[in-house]
């Protein structure tokens, strides 16, 4: 996965929105342009458009909440809400304001874009959001994963951010008669049906073999090599921290164990105990604030320093193993599960950040039946109830919205070329 810096590498600086149209008129064919060019979007089809236009009709707040699968899905959804004719402005890391010399800290706001630290509580990102929402002018685009997990058919458990942002506006929303929405939303790349990505996919397996010091394995499918090579990572880590080896295990299970025995580990040391019951990425996202709480520390001792930081590293290592699920390949090997296991490969393995698209794609974006965070609020009575009553459901449509769109082209292997066994 690409690994972006975090707070004790890279600091953390707010830059409020003051989206200009002006701004976004006279850029609009440079971003375009990227998502053409550095991203080899070559079409996008939008399905269920029909559910957004009443809600901008009404003045109502609007988030759009799509899932996280690729690195142009947010220029995307800025595209998304431009033909329609309601510049979106939206919440990203703040690492990517950095470079170019302070032009994206100046650029970036008026392109609707602000930074949110997503380890820590950033309330000024957060009130800036409210601001945005109940302003009812722009929707406001948000990634309840956090993540790019590279897992387009699969949605990984939502973050509560989303929701408490949406209660909060609405509660200010009310009071002039309105109400704020919450507007799941999938989104798929796939190869046009014209496009052949395998020789790509060889090319780019041959090298993540050969990193790992192995002759290209040309005698087995690509699926077979694809996890071969998974087995291998596994057993290497596996022996790293655990001491010993499982090669006959699952290897979701092996990649579940590690998962949590890096966890409980941590949590014990940092948090005084493991948290179990919490979801993989909180998980995370607390130990990570642990430990960047502790690097500011300046009574730090370089030891503690140095143990911080290999934990942080291994955190890493958990979001990397999250995104793994282990049997995401061979439940359906489909071409676009395979380019993505493999990106995440070229990532991880070769260091390429970020890894470039292995083909020309489609997009595919389903707009889901939105959810009324005012009649929920309503119902429920309270904000601590009904956050993650609205998570609950957000999850459940955005998940609804990806099988929708349903599965892509699978993967059948090539002819052996003439000489190949």
């Amino acid at each position: 996965m690409h690994r972006l810096p975090l707070a004790d590498e890279l600091p953390y600086r707010f830059h409020p929105p003051r989206i200009s149209p002006l701004v976004v008129r006279l850029t609009r064919g440079y971003w375009r342009g990227m998502v053409r060019g550095v991203h080899q979007v070559v079409d996008v089809e939008i399905q269920g458009q029909e559910q957004l236009l009443p809600l901008f009709d009404r003045g109502d707040g609007v988030m759009l909440c799509p899932n996280h699968c690729g690195r142009a899905d947010g220029l995307l959804m800025l595209g998304l809400a431009d033909d329609l004719g309601k510049p979106a402005c939206a919440m990203a890391a703040y690492q990517i304001f950095e470079g170019n010399a302070g032009l994206r800290h100046w650029l970036f706001p008026r392109l609707g874009i602000f930074p949110v630290d997503r380890e820590g509580s950033d309330l000024k990102a957060f009130k800036a959001a409210v601001e945005i929402v109940a302003g009812g002018e722009h929707p406001l685009v948000v990634f309840p994963e956090g993540e790019v997990y590279l897992l387009a058919d699969r949605l990984t458990p939502l973050r509560e951010g989303a929701a408490a942002i949406a209660v909060t506006a609405a509660k200010r929303l009310a009071d002039r008669g309105k109400t704020a929405w919450l507007v799941p939303i999938g989104l798929k790349y796939r190869f046009p049906d014209d496009h052949d990505p395998r020789p790509a996919f060889e090319r780019l397996m041959d090298s993540l073999e050969l990193r790992l010091t192995w002759s290209p394995r040309h005698g087995r499918s690509l699926v077979e090599r694809i996890y071969d090579l998974a087995r291998a990572l596994v057993t290497l880590k596996e022996l790293e921290y655990l001491g010993t080896t499982h090669p006959n295990g699952c290897l979701s299970e092996r990649i579940a164990a590690l998962r949590t025995h890096l966890l409980n580990d941590m949590e014990t040391r940092r948090l005084g105990k493991p948290h179990e019951s919490a979801t993989v990425p909180d998980r995370i996202k607390e130990l990570r604030r642990a430990c960047l709480s502790a690097l500011a520390d300046s009574k730090a001792s370089p030891a503690e320093i140095d143990s911080l930081r290999r934990d942080l590293n291994d955190v890493y290592l958990v979001v990397q193993s999250f995104s793994y699920p282990g049997d995401y390949v061979s439940e359906s090997p489909t071409l676009d599960r395979i380019a993505e296991t493999l990106m995440k490969l070229d990532e991880d393995l070769l260091g390429v950040q970020p890894a470039p698209p292995l083909g020309p794609r489609r997009v595919k974006i389903q707009i889901g039946e939105p959810i009324d965070v005012g009649a929920c609020l309503n119902s429920s009575g309270k904000s601590r109830v009904a956050i993650p009553l609205l998570t609950t459901e957000l999850e459940r449509r955005m998940q609804a919205a990806l099988d929708t769109i349903g599965p892509g082209r699978l993967y059948v292997p090539e002819p052996p070329a003439s000489g190949r066994p």
